[in-house]
């Protein structure tokens, strides 16, 4: 009797057979595109899945039959009802069929099955075929010697038609499987049948094993394959043993594979990401702006005679570029500024070359690591590789995080969040951001130096203080920054904070691309 029809996971159904006071056993149907299969064990002592089928609950079943020349398996059950269990590929289904061969249920909502299924759902052998039969209708046929095969015998297909080639003529003849050209002669024709005869015998008297191509199990076979000896194969004592180890085997594998591919495509976004930002880093180096700003300096102080106050543009010489001037600045303080402007740009410079020097060695780290598993981890390394991955995720920290050329950047997500990331995360060097006058998250820049970061990195990080704050809608939005070693914490309220020594830059509110 079907005690329950239940399914747990996607395009997998289980079905509980009982019998008196017999252990129950369970008939698990895979009907995933690529891995259809059927087999027996035992039932677990109650079921957490969603039940489906429910009209085959309580019936009981007569017989299990195989469907001729079908890919299908037939239950015949009380009330005049049978299960058809259709093992058709990307069609695979279950269906629940009336006396007149209507369908009532199906497991999948998937279109009716391709072949038809008959009332009772089992249909009547055609019988064997003799040797004259098989060779005029081989003769008939149309397509390769395996294409030929399969059309007069359709259960002579792929693997075992291949079999049955080679069992007849060896290499030579399984090499003209596909050949739509191949010729066969009478005598040869006749011999495949004797050998197709003899595989149908071996057929009723299952030796089943699974054979592997390295660790994947690339074919479950109820006899053995000869043609595929040049491959390792494990043997197995009932087809039903078999086939569940096969599923076992084949889902581990996949799982190993969907591993790997996801290691992959992690490692290889790490690797795009670190090339992106080494160029951009690259051309800032090869672009060092603090010779330009120097000579821009020199060259005012050069002809100081020579500029008018209130200038906005100065050119030495005919040939030689302009200078943007300050029009509020004397030109002795437009130089001043130039200088300025030099230092910092060195300090940049000597930044950047460091930062570089730091993501160019993870770089080669994580192209070291994408070689070694391209070239062929086993899944007990993967599988090792993935959860070391997932603790080095699970140690990253809790708060948003946000990278521009080099420069790692961490804001608060919440007033207790702020403090765990400004008091307990933030280094003294590491600069500290927050909206000017109004509540928001608190933003740190990851600084390895005692001066601060390049203009551009310090707006970079503004936008993101000022998007986060009761300000993001404001156009323009003044952002407070100092060092975190010149914040100490304020009595009162998680998050409240009092700053010292802090300079103050004017942004306008944005997000750059989230990282994390």
């Amino acid at each position: 009797m079907v005690e329950a029809c239940y399914t747990r996971t996607e395009e997998t159904l289980e079905i509980i057979l009982a019998k008196g006071e017999a252990q129950p056993k369970l008939m698990v149907v895979s009907c995933k595109p690529r891995a259809n299969y059927i087999f027996l064990r035992s039932a677990p002592r109650r079921h957490t899945g969603a039940n489906v089928l429910q009209g085959v609950v309580g019936r009981d079943v007569f017989t299990i039959d195989t469907v001729m020349n079908e890919r299908m398996v037939a239950l015949t059950l009380s009330g005049d009802k049978s299960l058809a269990v259709n093992l058709f590929g990307p069609h695979a289904n279950v269906y629940l069929v009336n006396g007149s061969g209507e369908i009532e249920e199906s497991f999948l909502r998937k279109k009716k099955p391709t072949a038809g299924i008959p009332p009772g759902g089992v249909r009547e052998s055609a019988g064997e075929e003799n040797v004259r039969r098989f060779i005029e209708d081989f003769a008939g046929a149309a397509g390769s010697p395996l294409q030929r095969l399969a059309a007069v015998i359709p259960p002579f297909s792929g693997n075992l038609g291949k079999e049955a080639l080679f069992r007849t003529g060896g290499d030579e003849l399984l090499g003209k499987a596909k050949d739509r050209n191949a010729v066969i002669d009478q005598a040869r024709v006749s011999a495949l049948y004797e050998g197709v005869s003899d595989l149908r015998r071996e057929l009723s008297h299952p030796q089943p094993r699974i054979y592997y191509e390295g660790d994947q199990p690339v074919m479950m076979s109820l006899i053995e394959m000869r043609h595929l000896g040049d491959l390792a194969e494990t043997a197995y004592g009932s087809v039903n043993s078999c086939v569940t180890a096969f599923a076992a085997e084949a889902e581990k594998h996949k799982s190993g594979v969907e591993l790997k591919t996801g290691v992959l495509d992690r490692l290889r976004k790490r690797r795009d990401v670190l090339t992106d930002t080494i160029r951009k880093i690259g051309e800032d180096i090869s672009g060092n702006r603090e010779e330009k700003y120097r000579k821009a300096g020199d060259t005012i102080m050069e002809n100081l005679g020579t500029i008018d106050k209130g200038a906005v543009m100065f050119r030495a010489k005919d040939d030689s570029p302009e200078i943007r001037l300050d029009p509020k600045l004397s030109a002795v303080q437009n130089a001043q500024a130039y200088y300025e402007k030099a230092k910092k740009a060195r300090e940049s410079y000597r930044q950047a070359v460091v930062r570089e020097q730091g993501l160019k060695r993870l770089l080669n780290e994580v192209e070291a690591e994408l070689s070694e598993i391209e070239a062929g981890k086993d899944q007990k390394q993967i599988l090792s590789l993935a959860r070391a991955d997932k603790a080095k995720e699970s140690a990253q920290t809790p708060f948003r995080e946000f990278e521009t050329n080099g420069y790692k950047i961490y804001v608060g997500k919440d007033a207790r969040n702020n403090d765990q990331l400004t008091f307990g995360f933030a280094k003294p060097n590491d600069v500290f951001l927050h909206a000017r006058g109004v509540s928001g998250s608190h933003v740190i820049i990851r600084n390895g130096s005692r001066d601060y970061p390049p203009k551009p990195i310090l707006e970079f990080a503004g936008k993101i203080a000022a998007h986060y704050s009761k300000a993001r809608t404001s156009g323009i939005v003044p952002v407070a920054y100092t060092m975190r070693k010149f914040v100490k914490k304020a009595k009162g309220k998680p998050g409240a904070v009092i700053v010292d020594r802090e300079e103050v830059i004017f942004v306008k509110p944005g997000i750059p691309q989230l990282l994390r």
